[in-house]
């Protein structure tokens, strides 16, 4: 008997690359399931997913030449997110003429945009064509502009914006 263990520590001895590694490992998986066996078992959490798809969507549109106009506004859109279940949008279009810029505007009302925002005075003549032909659609645009019913001007105050994009949202979502 004594033989077969000093024969076996000689063993463990020469290939210890091998060995201490391997008690590491078994050490450590006793270990854990101990652990496991001693901690209590706690059911699993059920997955929280909240659908966005009927939040009320605002949407910024500005061009490339008014890149600076929206970078005052969309912080404040983004900011109306956490007052009121909105989702935000950001698209820019490239500079253009007004002819050009009405399609995009025409696309934000197909994605059902129930607010858009222009940014910058190249989308303000383009915004108030479209708001005559489509009543219905809220806008906030730049200042000075006609009088529309269904068009605003866009709060100097970041706060005041935030506040007016999610006052335009409706208190319970569209299911």
């Amino acid at each position: 008997m004594r033989a077969i263990s000093r024969w076996s520590f000689s063993v463990l001895r020469r290939h210890w690359k091998i060995t201490i590694p391997t008690g590491i490992v078994v050490v450590a998986g006793i270990a854990l399931a101990i652990v496991m066996w001693v901690l209590p078992d706690s059911p699993p959490q059920a997955v929280v997913y909240t659908n966005v798809s009927a939040n009320f969507k605002a949407c910024l549109l500005s061009t490339t030449r008014d890149a600076d106009d929206s970078e005052h506004v969309w912080p404040a859109i983004q900011a109306a997110g956490t007052r009121a279940a909105i989702n935000a949008q950001h698209i820019t279009a490239p500079a253009g003429t007004s002819d050009q810029l009405v399609p995009y505007l025409n696309s934000l009302i197909s994605l059902h945009c129930g607010l858009i925002i222009t940014a910058g005075t190249d989308l303000t003549q383009p915004a108030l064509d479209v708001a005559k032909t489509h009543p219905q659609q809220r806008f906030l645009i730049q200042p000075p502009h006609d009088p529309l019913a269904n068009v605003d001007s866009i709060p100097s105050q970041p706060d005041a914006l935030t506040a007016l994009v999610a006052a335009a949202a409706p208190t319970t979502p569209a299911r």
